[in-house]
């Protein structure tokens, strides 16, 4: 349908020629030659875009726009002018005009402006008559709520959408409405108008939800060909609904948790923070407390969704709704299928009351919907609520199990057993016969691996069985000959798979099943080396048993709580020690970007370090807040006292120390200033450089020296040189463990003979030898 434009002049020539033109474009004008012609048309013709004159004689383009605003503010109107100046533009798009245009008037520059202003106001109608449709479908009132439980759950969802603040969730079995709270609470809230995206964790695989929850830049793995927004980003300003989110897979749920706290995330493979101002609503069937319980649901994710709670009862623990349910839906499949409103006997509303609706609203109103194309007025609760193969399937489940006759048919026994029960035994036998194995496990039982997953999730059998199978490892390696006594046979899967396992054997940093050749520690089927003996947790812990200590501390990384090794390690050998997957820096800003301006904030403002992350934190767990090392701080650090040593960071980033050691150093340890005027000064105190051997922040070891003093001496002295002339290389003491027995508490090492920083005497000897070795050895 054309567009129809009204156009405003009070020359009759520049009427006439618009009008033809525009005509012989497709569309419909109608003119005016001032403001009461104006708004004669605007109330009659009812047109698309007014298109107005600046300078009417007496009369203004200005007030024919405030015209057309007072009869309907979303019309818009362009205004038009031979006398063009900056004030006139300025008020024109104050008042609300849609665009501003100069004479003598470019007709095809017009068009372009003309399509441009009807394209918007026509998706602007488009998206209000959507937003209308939504206010419609999804307002409160749409909500029965005659039972007392519905009422309380109404009044808490209204007082919620009154705010535009805080994460919503809902409890309640399948079919309860759910979904329609979700949604009555955004459209009733100041939100309304912003985007509300619903997203299903059941739905879409794991290795997909991440994606469609953050988004992907280009190229971050095989197929994204170009940068996708996620539904985080999408959703910025409205709503986002996490349907089922008690099924999240435990991957997930610490990025979901970042991004509830801070309202910030990454895309997959990107590196810059995006902030978003969301409000979350979750929803689940689970019994998320005892998610919680059972290790399947993150405890501090849990507190973080538990804000403002509402539980909707299954429709059985509210029988006051179920009649006014009916008659609503009802009436709306009636006005659906252009059919009568039928009158049910009273004898089916008994019927539907009694009956105990395990698929809640859901099942209702498929009932009443077979009913309507049926011409059905009697209610038969197996027959017509669920299909004949439905309805077989909740018989058996709701009967007892079966047992076998002498002509081996299946039987129930006479005093009944939980589907449930046999269910869970069946999938304990399963694994304890594929020990452990889950791919076979699932093949004997007829299922999918991620089916199998889901049930042994469903009975709480994921950890038991994972700690029982490293029992059942750690005794069978015991009592093995490859641990104790003579070593194993060849390993069968190196044998079988030698020409891989040869080089990765000969790396120095090899992971230590693979230099002992031990493939079969890890790997269960020579043919298939993603199947392993167990579940990667168990599995890593069977030989790292005192990681498990360090998941019951404080402060654990997101990471290792999940035991997701990979993400981190190289399964087999790497460069990088411990068999990292790439140098410590760049791993940990996969997840921790250093130009983060919270990161960089939290460390006086440096964002390009000079050293690694792990010199300061644990990668693991750690009792102090940040993964802090559990040792000792030197007393700035501990106090975040940063300003102390550091000067303001610059904009490179690096990190800006205040003249060493005279301005930061020698303030607090300012007996070291003498030293410098010694007879003999040690090469790295000469030169200012205490962190050579100190690390200024936190150590384990006495005098926060970064490692053993051995090992930092030899960087400067030849090792080799010194081996047979050095007395200390062939000392019964010089063992790491040993103390010195002539300073109390400190180990025995370069510093019980030589002085580290300055001295009177040559080779900064704190004495001469004799007397040095009278002081432990009395002969």
């Amino acid at each position: 349908m054309s567009a129809k434009i009204l156009i405003v002049d009070d020359e009759e020539l520049i009427r006439w020629s618009l009008s033809q033109d525009l005509t012989n474009s497709g569309y419909k004008t109608v003119v005016a030659a001032d403001l009461a012609e104006a708004e004669a048309a605007l109330e009659a013709e009812n047109p698309d875009v007014v298109l107005s004159d600046l300078r009417l004689g007496r009369d203004s383009g200005l007030d024919v726009l405030k015209a057309a605003r007072r009869g309907n503010p979303e019309l818009p109107v362009i205004i038009m002018t031979a006398f063009a100046d900056l004030a006139s533009a300025v008020e024109a798009l104050r008042e609300g005009a849609a665009d501003y245009i100069s004479k003598p008037l470019q007709l095809a520059g017009l068009k372009i402006t003309l399509k441009r202003v009807l394209e918007t106001a026509q998706l602007k109608r488009r998206l209000d008559r959507a937003h209308q449709k939504g206010l419609d479908k999804y307002n409160f009132s749409s909500i029965v709520a005659e039972s007392p439980s519905m009422k309380e759950a109404l009044a808490m969802a209204k007082k919620i959408s009154a705010s535009p603040f805080g994460t919503v969730l809902i409890l309640g079995e399948s079919g309860c409405g759910k979904d329609r709270f979700a949604r009555a609470i955004h459209y009733g809230s100041p939100r309304a108008f912003e985007p509300f995206m619903e997203i299903s964790c059941t739905a879409i695989p794991d290795n997909l939800l991440e994606s469609e929850l953050f988004g992907y830049e280009k190229g971050s793995f095989t197929g994204a060909v170009g940068q996708k927004k996620g539904l985080f980003e999408i959703a910025n300003g409205g709503t986002i609904f996490l349907n089922e989110i008690g099924h999240m897979p435990m991957a997930l749920q610490g990025k979901i948790l970042r991004a509830l706290e801070d309202k910030t995330f990454k895309r997959v493979g990107g590196r810059d923070d995006i902030t978003v101002d969301v409000r979350v609503i979750a929803a689940t069937n689970e019994d998320l407390p005892r998610a919680v319980a059972e290790g399947r649901f993150r405890q501090d994710l849990y507190y973080r969704i538990n804000v403002l709670t509402i539980s909707l009862l299954p429709l059985r623990q509210r029988k006051e709704d179920i009649l006014p349910l009916m008659d609503r839906l009802l009436a709306k499949l009636s006005a659906e299928m252009l059919k009568p409103k039928p009158e049910l006997s009273p004898e089916t509303l008994e019927q539907f009351q009694t009956y105990k609706w395990p698929g809640n609203v859901r099942e209702l109103r498929n009932v009443l919907e077979r009913m309507m194309i049926l011409d059905e007025l009697e209610f038969h609760p197996v027959a017509a609520a669920q299909p004949a193969h439905i309805a077989r399937a909740q018989a058996a489940a709701e009967a007892p199990a079966p047992a076998k006759a002498d002509d081996g048919s299946v039987t129930l026994p006479a005093d009944g057993i939980r589907l449930e029960d046999v269910e869970k035994d069946l999938v304990v036998q399963a694994l304890k016969r594929s020990g452990g194995n889950q791919q076979k496990a699932a093949q004997s039982l007829g299922l999918s691996r991620d089916a199998l997953r889901r049930r042994m999730e469903k009975f709480g059998l994921k950890e038991a069985i994972g700690a029982l199978l490293m029992l059942a490892f750690l005794a069978g390696a015991a009592s093995a000959q490859g641990w104790f006594g003579k070593s194993n046979p060849k390993d069968k899967f190196r044998s079988a798979n030698e020409e891989k396992a040869k080089p990765m054997m000969e790396k120095a940093g090899a992971h230590a099943p693979v230099l002992s050749g031990e493939c079969s520690k890890c790997h269960a089927d020579p043919k298939d080396p993603a199947k392993l003996t167990m579940e990667l947790k168990p599995l890593c812990l069977s030989c790292h048993a005192g990681k498990a200590e360090e998941m019951k501390k404080a402060n654990v990384h997101s990471a290792f709580k999940d035991m997701d090794c990979n993400t981190c390690h190289q399964p087999h050998s790497s460069d990088n020690a411990p068999l990292l997957i790439s140098p410590v820096n760049e791993l940990c800003a996969t997840c921790h970007d250093p130009k983060d301006e919270a990161i960089a904030k939290s460390h006086f403002g440096v964002s390009a370090f000079e050293g690694k992350c792990v010199d300061c934190h644990n990668p693991h767990a750690s009792k102090n807040p940040k993964l802090i090392l559990e040792a000792k701080e030197h007393i700035p650090f501990g106090s975040r006292s940063c300003e102390m040593c550091h000067a303001k960071t610059g904009s490179d980033g690096k990190p800006a120390l205040k003249t060493m050691p005279s301005d930061s150093c020698f303030v607090c340890h300012s007996n070291f200033r003498k030293l410098g005027t010694s007879a003999v000064v040690h090469q790295p105190f000469s030169s200012g450089d205490c962190t050579t051997c100190h690390n200024p922040h936190v150590s384990k070891r006495v005098a926060l020296v970064r490692k053993p003093l051995a090992d930092i001496c030899w960087n400067c002295h030849d090792a080799d040189t010194l081996k047979d002339a050095h007395p200390v290389s062939r000392h019964p003491t010089s063992k790491d463990g040993k103390t010195d027995p002539r300073r109390e508490g400190k180990p025995f090492d370069c510093a019980s003979c030589h002085e580290p920083h300055a001295g009177q005497n040559p080779k900064l000897m704190r004495g001469d030898i004799f007397t040095l070795c009278a002081e432990c050895h009395k002969k």
